[in-house]
């Protein structure tokens, strides 16, 4: 596991995108004027920061600028699977799952509460998603300490092949590819 990206809440997200491509040299990955935010990468990952302020279509507690999450960046869903338990054998207990089209993620808090992501993201995310992945995240279910992990986290051939080729092709993949 590896660090993946860091969120931050943020007073205002034009400026902070101007600082983040200009002063750091951050290209924008993908803008999602739907969810609000800016994705942005140094090149490798689709994204290493993201930034957003009260914009967007998704009804938002009012919250001051800050950290949103955390995120930590794992090779596989077999991976990803593996965190996921170590986090119910601990007693920790995941807040939600989200399929992102370009990355499954798990969240939850860590001990002061603050906000944590683990995620497996589609290899060369960045060069099959140019443009934004659109508005297809799905909820996935998960499960408390104790009871069965999620069936989502078994499949170790996310994504399929043929949603790649799809992808590759720039025809459209739902969340559920």
């Amino acid at each position: 596991m590896r660090i993946g990206h860091v969120n931050f809440r943020v007073a205002d997200q034009d400026r902070s995108k101007q600082f983040f491509t200009e002063a750091l040299g951050m290209e924008v990955a993908e803008e999602d004027p739907v969810h609000g935010g800016v994705f942005m990468t140094f090149g490798a990952e689709f994204h290493n920061v993201d930034v957003s302020d009260a914009r967007g279509g998704i009804p938002r507690r009012p919250r001051p600028p800050g950290l949103v999450h955390v995120a930590f960046v794992v090779d596989s869903m077999p991976a990803l699977r593996e965190a996921y338990v170590r986090l119910m054998a601990h007693g920790v207990e995941v807040s939600h799952a989200t399929n992102h089209a370009n990355q499954r993620s798990i969240y939850f808090k860590d001990p002061d509460g603050n906000g944590m992501e683990i995620y497996f993201e589609i290899p060369e995310a960045k060069r099959l998603f140019r443009g934004g992945r659109g508005d297809t995240e799905e909820t996935l279910p998960v499960s408390k300490p104790g009871e069965p992990i999620p069936e989502w986290l078994f499949e170790d051939d996310w994504p399929r092949p043929e949603t790649l080729t799809e992808i590759l092709a720039g025809r459209p993949v739902t969340a559920q590819s």
